[in-house]
């Protein structure tokens, strides 16, 4: 969806990023990470990038040099011009398989998750609910995926990231795979997926071989320290969506996924 209204010169984190400081200029490294719901190692990495691709400028705090000020060039301004119609498309496509009422639901489900305060959620749907819940549901996501971030930092650790996790997870459900169909699995864009796999594969998780019926093509399995890792953290993983959800009632859990998995389509 994001590839078709928006293209490939933009990921959303990508986005996300930019339109933070859009809405922040000189904001540092760290709060715009924040902000995009994006962990140290990935925010470091991303910003890198946009750097040299002259979207972002980038300085140190002169009142305190280890902290990095971020800012948007000129290219990166239009680009966040030419991409937010896109965006505003992609939000309003999610919501096409929800009737009005479910949009109302999601909503108010994923405000609960997000915990956000009941007058908040008031402001966003008083007046008119199926246009202020297509706007809202950008934001809800995004504050959702902060909840996620923070609960997962506190019971999984650092030594694996969200997406790290269900890269390995998909690998044990399919050993030998190749790297875009684990991409699929585990929801990732292909520039992302690259990135991550490099990286696993640096830290002796993943092992990747080419096809030799192919040899654009690359085969990732597990390597015994990433099964080792993937298990020692599944317990934590079980928590943070068990506690992802506790604002919720107990039987509204069943219903919310159901409505959350016929938003994503799956």
């Amino acid at each position: 969806m994001w590839s078709e209204f928006v293209g490939t010169e933009l990921t959303a984190p990508q986005f996300a990023v930019l339109l933070v400081l859009a809405l922040e200029p000189g904001a540092d490294q760290r709060t715009v990470g924040e902000r995009a719901s994006l962990d140290k190692a990935t925010m470091a990495e991303m910003v890198a990038r946009l750097v040299r691709r002259g979207l972002v400028l980038r300085r140190r705090d002169p009142a305190d040099g280890r902290r990095k000020l971020l800012a948007l060039s000129q290219n990166g301004a239009q680009a966040v011009r030419e991409a937010t119609g896109g965006v505003v498309r992609v939000q309003r496509t999610l919501f096409e398989p929800l009737n009005p009422d479910e949009q109302v639901e999601i909503v108010r489900v994923m405000s609960k998750i997000a915990r956000l305060e009941p007058a908040a959620v008031a402001v966003m749907t008083d007046a008119r609910p199926m246009l202020d819940a297509q706007r809202a549901i950008g934001y809800l996501i995004r504050v959702a995926q902060q909840v996620h971030t923070k609960l997962w930092s506190e019971k999984v650790g650092s030594e694996l990231t969200a997406p790290q996790y269900a890269v390995l997870d998909a690998l044990e459900t399919e050993p030998g795979a190749d790297q875009r169909t684990v991409g699929e699995l585990a929801s990732l864009d292909k520039a992302t997926m690259a990135e991550m796999v490099s990286r696993l594969v640096r830290r002796g998780l993943v092992l990747r071989r080419r096809d030799p019926s192919d040899g654009r093509r690359n085969l990732l399995s597990l390597s015994p320290d990433g099964q080792d890792l993937l298990h020692r953290s599944a317990a934590g993983v079980r928590e943070v969506q068990q506690l992802l959800l506790s604002p919720l009632d107990a039987d509204e859990h069943e219903p919310a996924m159901a409505l959350l998995a016929k938003a994503a389509r799956l």
